[in-house]
């Protein structure tokens, strides 16, 4: 009997078996225009040869030619290749892996996007409007949302117990919040939130200030 026919994997272009790779159903359509824009400069190159175009020389060729962009950059761009690799690897597509000793390039960790506590501080009492300086400092220090603050009224401060009732409009889910506790729709800040800017700019107006004074 003749041996039996082994199926042979016809590889495509290279221009090709990147249009089926980013089209795959589990990349999201933002992935998916992200891997075809990094590997861009790949097929201007070699786009129309086979994949087995895509040698360690070519990727190498690639990936110097990425060594100008950031960091984030350059990795974005050869974890696109890497994939795509991996890929054509799994399709019988390429023999060997053209990455090999090609790794991501170090990147620095990036500075913390949020002020710490100092910072804020510095920020705050650089306000010189006292209206503005009281209702940041009670915003900073309740944890409220800017439209639960907006709706506080003198009379809504307890001086006594050092706390403020904040009304919500209409019944709504209880929410969690460092500011304090929600009772039904009203919450009691915290102590801190009765702070001196916001206890000075209320003396300053006097007892008899219209309602919603921080707005």
């Amino acid at each position: 009997m003749p041996d039996a026919v082994q199926p042979i994997s016809l590889a495509p272009t290279l221009r090709i078996a990147v249009e089926r790779f980013v089209n795959r159903s589990c990349f999201a359509a933002r992935t998916r225009e992200s891997y075809a824009q990094d590997l861009r400069p790949l097929l201007a190159r070699i786009g129309d040869q086979p994949v087995r175009a895509l040698t360690h020389d070519a990727a190498a060729h690639f990936i110097d030619r990425q060594e100008h962009l950031s960091a984030t950059t350059y990795n974005r761009r050869y974890t696109a290749l890497r994939s795509l690799v991996r890929w054509c690897l799994a399709q019988n597509w390429l023999d060997d892996d053209p990455l090999v000793e090609m790794e991501r390039r170090d990147q620095p960790r990036s500075s913390p996007r949020a002020l710490d506590a100092k910072n804020v501080e510095a920020v705050l009492y650089g306000i010189r409007d006292v209206r503005d300086r009281a209702l940041s400092w009670f915003v900073y220090d309740s944890g409220l949302r800017c439209r639960e603050a907006l709706t506080v009224n003198i009379e809504d401060i307890d001086w006594a117990e050092r706390c403020v009732r904040i009304r919500a409009r209409a019944a709504k889910r209880a929410r969690c919040s460092s500011a304090g506790v929600w009772h039904g729709t009203s919450m009691i800040t915290s102590r801190r939130a009765v702070n001196h800017p916001l206890e000075r700019f209320a003396s300053r107006i006097g007892p008899h200030a219209p309602h919603a004074v921080l707005m």
